[in-house]
């Protein structure tokens, strides 16, 4: 069940409602947790392009801004941080995430990420009065209808698919998870009509990750500058597309979610 809530809280594009910027108060408490300071040379693969430097601040946990603190004064970060690192979120000795090879660039300001061949569990994202339903898309498809039904258990990331329109604006939205190995060979069908399996291919990214929230301004500001970064790098992607996987429970210590970019010939 507490792996249920915090997808549901990672995933959801409306779920942040209230919870917003520097007034976020997270009440949730962590035995034993202890505050992890990092550098932002070790939560990235890359150097960061000087004409657009995003470093910034680290703050303490459970202060904003502001000054003002979490009301737990522990387990929250009121600001955007430097991104969890992937070594403190993926233990590929059990399988908590897909095996992703992760490299250097060699450019500045994004590094490149091999997704490799697997099975995923998709599903559409409805849309209501302009906003992508991404909560329930993940609780009511991909949890209710495949998940929970074949005893799976989680594996990070969820990743969220975007096809954009003419104009760059997001048109339509599919959200995925890996499939754990243990089923990979032989993954079960989907007996809803609103989950598919998708074998995908063997894939490459280009990635800027981000230490926020998906609805922050400024996590909006990494496909900018991601775009700006390969471009500089005489890379081409799919203009047709952008992802993001994300990876840690909202509003629970230090996030990390990514934006993504497919290179052009490794379309899904």
């Amino acid at each position: 069940m507490f792996k249920l809530l915090a997808v549901l809280a990672l995933v959801s594009a409306s779920a942040a409602h209230r919870f917003k910027g520097a007034e976020y108060k997270q009440t949730k408490m962590v035995d034993n947790y202890e505050y992890k300071r990092i550098n932002w040379d070790e939560a990235h693969e890359y150097e960061e392009c000087e004409e657009f430097d995003d470093r910034y601040e680290e703050l303490m946990e459970g202060v904003g801004k502001d000054g003002e603190e979490a009301l737990n004064g522990m387990d929250h970060f009121m600001s955007r941080h430097i991104p969890k690192p992937i070594e403190d979120i993926c233990d590929f000795t059990v399988g908590t995430c897909p095996n992703f090879s992760r490299k250097d660039s060699g450019k500045c300001g994004f590094e490149t990420v091999v997704i490799p061949a697997g099975h995923w569990m998709v599903a559409d994202i409805d849309k209501s009065y302009e906003k992508f339903l991404v909560r329930s898309a993940y609780k009511e498809k991909l949890f209710y209808g495949y998940r929970s039904p074949n005893k799976m258990r989680f594996v990070t990331p969820v990743i969220l698919k975007w096809h954009l329109d003419a104009d760059g604006n997001r048109e339509r939205g599919e959200i995925a998870m890996y499939i754990p190995e243990e089923y990979q060979s032989n993954p079960p069908l989907s007996k809803s009509d609103k989950v598919r399996v998708e074998e995908w291919k063997e894939t490459t990214v280009f990635v800027r990750p981000y230490g926020g929230y998906r609805d922050d301004d400024a996590f909006g500001k990494q496909f900018e500058f991601l775009r700006k970064a390969v471009s500089k790098a005489e890379l081409s992607y799919d203009k047709n597309i952008e992802m993001e996987a994300g990876y840690t429970y909202l509003r629970y210590g230090r996030q990390r979610i990514e934006a993504m970019l497919v290179e052009d010939s490794s379309r899904i």
